[in-house]
């Protein structure tokens, strides 16, 4: 069977979980990615290059879910949230994220939760059931002229001037406050948000990369 249905990714450092994982959707007909570490943001960017349907994410702790419940939450507040399934065997954290009483538990939102071990049916079951809570990722080319156009308006909203935007996908030149050129454009290879400036010299000098959009224009279009 072509895996040509809806994208998960499964987020875990067990690559034999991860086998299992793989041989079990990609049965099923899904788009199977994979994430090992959770370094130098490594899980938003993955996710900011992929947009896939639905994330399943493990704790990649010892002791605990640890810190994928921050991670869960910070997928849950993009501009396109990814339904999240807890892909966990700590019952205590399992049972925390059931009750969804805890602070954490309500941010992180889960869509789903799914324990350690697990069967093929449950698997399946909660997967669907995640990616029925997703809004498909829109790759069109009118969906990338809007997507430019929200950059454009989030440019001039905070004082750029003669913005020349792309007509193929998010991608801008501008001048900030000072009169400066600027460039910010959506690099969907790396999933991140690339801001540059040019010198008088027309040099271009990258000033950095950036998951959130906002932060690279916080730093673009200072207040």
């Amino acid at each position: 069977m072509t895996a040509s249905g809806p994208s998960i990714l499964c987020v875990d450092d067990d690559r034999n979980v991860v086998e299992v994982v793989q041989a079990i959707l990609d049965d099923e007909g899904y788009s199977v990615s994979f994430l090992y570490d959770l370094d130098d943001d490594a899980l938003l960017r993955t996710i900011g290059r992929l947009e896939p349907d639905a994330v399943l994410l493990d704790g990649f702790a010892a002791d605990g879910y640890g810190e994928a419940w921050e991670l869960a939450a910070a997928i849950r507040e993009r501009p396109r949230p990814v339904p999240v399934v807890m892909f966990t065997a700590h019952a205590r954290d399992v049972a925390e994220a059931q009750a969804g009483a805890s602070e954490r538990a309500k941010q992180a939102g889960f869509a789903a939760i799914l324990s350690k071990p697990f069967s093929l049916d449950e698997l399946v079951e909660t997967v669907a059931g995640a990616i029925g809570r997703s809004e498909p990722f829109d790759r069109s080319r009118a969906a990338e002229e809007s997507r430019t156009r929200e950059l454009v308006q989030a440019l001039k909203a905070r004082g750029a001037t003669d913005v020349r935007p792309s007509k193929m996908r998010e991608w801008a030149l501008f001048r900030d406050q000072d009169g400066a050129w600027r460039q910010l454009y959506w690099w969907q290879g790396r999933g991140v948000y690339q801001l540059g400036r040019y010198r008088e010299s027309g040099e271009l000098v990258m000033i950095g990369q950036f998951i959130d959009r906002e932060a690279a224009l916080d730093l673009a279009l200072p207040s």
